[in-house]
């Protein structure tokens, strides 16, 4: 097997299994904090607040990416590729992969809040080989379904290197529903994975389970939206009835 169509087969699985990445990346900064306990002695408000801006900025990412993309793409699909069009305006006309660029500032926050800096290093080289396979065998497939057109877009937009000269205007209106349905829960797991980290450091240097009273806030505030999104995505259709609008100025141009 040719060492390109090798990358693709291991993107194809590490596409399907993407969603244990996380949890492999949360245990393994657990035993990092454990072991490097002594950087932990002092609080750090603004620095944690430093970090999960850092992590809600690669969340805002995703949901310009969603929000304004086309239906059966930039999905949370895990089984199979899918996507009846190709996203090449917006912010997919900036850069091709918005989401995995998205997804790098969120752990990019969560590695930095660790405090340990060889832990970031380590990030940034798992993450580069991590979706340097997945997006390959995503590109792969898109190729082989639409042929010369994505082709051509390839050759225009950088993967991962924003070039805003390229701006091209969305073609779709922005849909709140949307971001709402599917982003709910990495906004609630971002928080999670920081009270998680803060719980850890807290009973690394302490000896016990706690959090100061702002993480208090901010994870209650997260759960009860959490929750009341999840309630009302599994009761009723408000968030699946937002259609897709395309923008007319778009279509005149």
């Amino acid at each position: 097997m040719k060492t390109a169509d090798a990358m693709i087969h291991e993107g194809n699985w590490l596409f399907r299994h993407r969603c244990y990445l996380p949890l492999i990346t949360l245990l393994f900064a657990f035993f990092c904090i454990w072991v490097q306990r002594s950087l932990y002695l002092t609080e750090s408000f603004w620095y944690d607040l430093f970090c999960l801006l850092i992590a809600f900025g690669g969340e805002s990412i995703r949901i310009i990416a969603v929000g304004y993309s086309a239906d059966r793409t930039s999905g949370r699909n895990t089984k199979q590729q899918v996507a009846d069009e190709i996203n090449q305006t917006g912010i997919y006309s900036l850069v091709r992969h918005p989401l995995y660029i998205g997804n790098f500032f969120i752990w990019l926050g969560v590695a930095l809040f660790c405090r340990i800096w060889w832990l970031v290093v380590i990030f940034i080289l798992v993450y580069l080989f991590y979706y340097e396979r997945i997006i390959l065998a995503e590109e792969s497939f898109l190729e082989s379904k639409f042929g010369e057109g994505y082709r051509l877009y390839a050759d225009k937009v950088n993967a991962l290197r924003a070039d805003f000269r390229r701006y091209v205007p969305n073609k779709y209106h922005f849909r709140v529903m949307k971001v709402i349905r599917q982003e709910n829960s990495t906004v609630y797991a971002i928080v999670l994975v920081f009270l998680c980290l803060e719980i850890i450091q807290e009973l690394a240097v302490n000896g016990r389970i706690g959090l100061e009273i702002y993480w208090w806030a901010i994870g209650i505030l997260f759960t009860v939206l959490y929750l009341v999104v999840r309630t009302i995505k599994k009761t009723t259709r408000l968030l699946h009835n937002e259609p897709q609008r395309e923008k007319i100025a778009h279509q005149e141009q």
